[in-house]
C-alpha cells in the first residue's frame, strides 16, 4: 500500500453501490473543503479455490476469473474517480486498489489519512463488499476519524452538526474534529452533555431548561469542554445543552436529523467510561444522518497526523 499517497489524505471506500457513491460525493467535498488530497480506495481479497480441479469443471480457469476480477475493479475505480472529479473538478484523486478485504484496507489507511469515509450499505457479497459491515468495523477500529456518510431522504433538511461530550480531557480532540467541521461547512454547532436522571425526565422532560435547579455543576463542565474553541473558531454558532437519558438514544433522536453527529470512541481500557464508549456502536445503528466517531487519546496512541 502507497503510504506516501496516504499521508494527510481523505480516503473514501468505494464499492460501486449507490451507498459508496453517496459516501465518495460527501468525501470529495471534504476533501476539498480541507484541501486534500482524495484517495479513493477498493479493497477486495483474490477469491481462493481449494481445489482448481473443482474450478475447471464449470468456470473459466482461474488467470481468467483473475482477469475478469481485475478488470472489473479498474471500471470500479475509474467511474468513482471521474464522479469524484465531477463532483470537484479541481481535486486532487488518486485510485488505490488494495488486495485485501476492505475492512483490512481502510484500517491499514486510517493509520496515515486524515480522515477515512465509507458508506452505510455495500453490495456484492462475492466480493466481501457489504460496506454496512465494513463502516461499522473500520469506525470502531481505526487509528483517526472515520464518517460514516448514511442514505438521507431527498428534500429532508439537517440541523448543523452535534458533538456529544463527557467532560473528560479525552473528548477535546472530539469537540474539536465538531468544530472544525462546523466552521468548515458553515452549519451551527450544538455541544450536549448527557446524563441519566429518572426522576428529572418523568418530572421535567429530557431537555434541561436554562432554569433549572441542581445542574450548575454540570454546565460548567460543558462550558469549560469548549474553553478555547470559541476563541480557535470565531465564526461557529454555539449552543451549549444538557439532556436527561441514554447517550445514544437522546443523540439520535433529532428532528430533522443533523448533517454530522459527532461521538468519541474511548480506548478498551477505559472501563470506567463505559456509559460514553458503548453509546458509539448504537449511535451508527440509529442515527439518520451521517456520524463521525472520533477516537480518544491513550498513553502511546498517535494524536496528531
Amino acid at each position: 500500500m502507497d503510504r506516501e499517497l496516504l499521508n494527510g489524505s481523505v480516503v473514501v471506500g468505494v464499492d460501486g453501490s449507490e451507498h459508496s457513491d453517496r459516501a465518495l460525493v460527501w468525501a470529495a467535498e471534504q476533501a476539498d473543503l480541507e484541501r486534500r488530497r482524495l484517495v479513493v480506495m477498493h479493497g477486495y481479497r483474490s477469491p481462493v479455490v481449494a481445489d482448481p480441479a473443482w474450478l475447471a469443471m464449470w468456470s473459466p480457469a482461474r488467470a481468467d476469473l483473475d482477469e475478469l476480477m481485475d478488470s472489473g475493479t479498474r471500471r470500479l475505480v475509474e467511474a468513482s474517480v471521474e464522479l469524484a472529479k465531477g463532483v470537484r473538478p479541481q481535486l486532487d484523486v488518486r485510485p488505490l486498489v488494495a488486495d485485501q478485504d476492505p475492512r483490512d484496507a481502510l484500517l491499514e489507511a486510517s493509520t496515515r489519512a486524515q480522515l477515512v469515509v465509507v458508506g452505510s450499505h455495500g453490495r456484492s457479497a462475492w466480493r466481501r463488499l457489504a460496506l454496512g459491515s465494513v463502516a461499522t468495523a473500520v469506525a470502531q477500529n481505526a487509528s483517526g476519524p472515520v464518517v460514516v456518510v448514511r442514505e438521507r431522504r431527498t428534500g429532508t433538511p439537517v440541523s448543523g452538526v452535534l458533538v456529544g461530550v463527557d467532560g473528560t480531557p479525552e473528548s477535546v480532540p472530539v469537540i474539536e474534529f465538531a468544530f472544525r467541521h462546523a466552521s468548515q461547512r458553515g452549519l451551527p454547532l450544538t455541544v450536549m452533555h448527557c446524563y441519566w436522571d429518572v426522576a428529572g425526565q418523568q418530572a421535567f422532560g429530557r431537555t434541561v431548561g436554562d432554569d433549572e435547579k441542581g445542574v450548575d455543576d454540570l454546565r460548567l463542565m460543558l462550558s469549560a469542554s469548549t474553553a478555547g474553541m470559541k476563541e480557535k473558531f470565531p465564526d461557529v454558532e454555539v449552543d451549549l445543552q444538557l439532556a436527561r437519558g441514554l447517550v445514544d438514544v437522546v443523540l439520535t433522536d433529532d428532528t430533522p436529523p443533523r448533517e454530522l453527529i459527532v461521538v468519541g470512541r474511548r480506548h478498551p481500557s477505559r472501563w470506567s467510561r463505559l456509559l460514553y464508549g458503548s453509546a458509539t456502536t448504537a449511535v451508527l445503528d440509529l442515527a439518520r444522518g451521517n456520524v463521525a466517531v472520533v477516537p480518544e487519546p491513550d498513553t502511546g496512541t498517535r494524536t496528531e497526523r
